[in-house]
């Protein structure tokens, strides 16, 4: 029961080790118009209020397939605000993940369909379950950076109990 749970609402549709990983233009291929960017630990280390070089390069080679891109984070507005504006993106802030209103609010507002949507992030429990429950496209990254508050700490373990007992079963 855990596993089909698991298979269902949590499981990415793909893993990946970072955001140069990605086939792009295969996603553009298939009719991918818009992309979810979580920030702390996909885009940047947490806290960060401007972009470093790898989100830089980044976020260059997603714009180079003419993606709409918007960061979507559960953090206070006014560090994603600044952080979106280093990157010239859209930002959504207080995201409440793995809540999916401000993502279906967007997709709205664009008149994009989910099924046209990468959610891509670096936990299950918040940007995966999100994309899940939206409908869109998942893709899970590795976390960048080490250094994280206890309770992600804690939700790394189970991710990491999950992806061993379940993972190509």
């Amino acid at each position: 029961m855990l596993k089909r749970w698991y298979k269902k609402r949590l499981k990415p549709d793909f893993r990946v080790k970072d955001l140069f990983s990605i086939d792009w233009a295969e996603f553009k291929a298939k009719g991918i118009k818009m992309v979810f960017l979580d920030i702390d630990n996909t885009l940047a280390e947490h806290g960060s209020r401007q972009a470093d070089d790898y989100a830089q390069r980044a976020v260059s080679l997603i714009k180079s397939f003419d993606f709409l891109i918007c960061i979507l984070s559960n953090a206070l507005s006014d560090r994603i605000a600044d952080y979106a504006k280093s990157l010239n993106v859209e930002y959504m802030a207080q995201a409440n993940k793995p809540g999916i209103k401000k993502i279906l609010q967007k997709l709205a507002e664009l008149n994009i369909q989910p099924q046209q949507t990468l959610m891509i992030g670096d936990q299950i429990f918040t940007d995966i379950w999100a994309g899940k429950r939206a409908g869109c496209v998942t893709i899970m990254v590795e976390q960048r950076f080490a250094n994280e508050a206890i309770q992600i700490r804690f939700k790394r373990k189970l991710e990491r109990f999950l992806f061993k007992r379940y993972e190509n079963r």
